[in-house]
């Protein structure tokens, strides 16, 4: 299982020498998303070598334009580059509106075929499941309709031990209900049990992202014993009245949060440019919870089962 998150933006309203605007990559097994599409998402795709033309689905948290401004030309270069098969595009419902007449007004014309996935409508339905990984979206509280993300590895399907198939003469349908976690019954009575002849599962992963928003109920309820939460974290507590105004979190907001719901590491974003010394930002958080990281770009954070997520940085 290989989960890796690439930090390609984490500024806050407008792009800066310091940081750009919104925006990550994630590699899931070879398969490849993006969160938000800030401007100069594209030069930062280049820059931490990210397969363009190999990304799947793109999750957009909201119609911002720090969030939202680099996907025009991100869908022109793809179409320039001779993109043919299917993109996804997960947000909010104008997120349709908003593609559609950018690419007319542009008279961008691209040749390859696009999803569009509506996170109002979506209900209890995750943004896309395969194997044993879902992709879901939650409204959180902004200013305009929003949406954080929530990445999950759930471990369903048993790995069986070699030595079972032979020592028990395992039939092919015994296999699979073992496999499926189920116990095996035969005909004679002996009972197969899925712990004596299946590895156990291993940990489940979790990765949630929670969008610019408010402190909220539901990227606490997301983030639940997470291994990673990425929360926003545009103001210290001295500027909580304005946090709380234009719809954002402060640092110690977000590292209360993070502990509550017990989540293993904190990244802090969304990092506003009034704060030239950032690491305000990063002490005001790990008061509260020590295990909290500023985003920076080129940050990587890998996740394994039943490891410890680890981060890395490129340059």
């Amino acid at each position: 299982m290989h989960f890796e998150v690439t930090i390609l933006g984490c500024g806050a309203a407008t792009p800066t020498l310091k940081h750009a605007p919104t925006s990550q990559a994630i590699n899931w097994q070879g398969k490849w998303i993006l969160l938000d599409c800030g401007e100069g998402l594209q030069t930062n795709l280049r820059k931490f070598k990210i397969p363009l033309q190999k990304i799947e689905l793109i999750c957009i948290s909201h119609l911002h334009g720090d969030h939202v401004l680099g996907l025009i030309g991100l869908l022109g270069s793809m179409n320039l580059f001779g993109r043919k098969r299917l993109l996804k595009i997960a947000g909010p419902s104008a997120i349709v509106e908003f593609v559609t007449r950018s690419l007319e007004l542009t008279h961008t014309h691209i040749r390859f075929p696009i999803e569009f996935i509506d996170c109002n409508g979506l209900g209890d339905e995750a943004v896309i499941t395969w194997g044993e990984n879902t992709v879901r979206a939650f409204p959180v509280k902004h200013r305009i309709p929003a949406y954080g993300f929530n990445f999950l590895h759930c471990p369903r399907i048993h790995r069986l031990r070699k030595d079972s198939i032979d020592a028990q003469g395992l039939q092919r349908s015994e296999i699979l209900k073992l496999k499926a976690g189920e116990d095996v019954v035969r005909d004679n009575g002996e009972i197969l049990r899925v712990q004596d002849h299946c590895e156990p599962l291993k940990p489940a992963i979790r990765y949630v992202y929670s969008g610019d928003t408010e402190p909220c109920d539901a990227v606490r309820t997301a983030a639940k014993h997470a291994d990673v939460l990425y929360h926003e974290s545009t103001f210290l507590h001295e500027l909580s009245a304005t946090a709380k105004s234009t719809g954002h979190s402060t640092a110690q907001q977000a590292a209360i949060l993070g502990k509550e719901a017990g989540v293993y590491l904190l990244i802090l974003g969304h990092l506003s440019s009034r704060y030239r010394d950032e690491n305000r930002v990063l002490n005001e958080a790990q008061g509260h919870h020590p295990n909290a990281y500023l985003a920076n770009e080129g940050m990587r954070i890998r996740i394994f089962p039943g490891e410890k997520p680890s981060v890395h940085y490129l340059e």
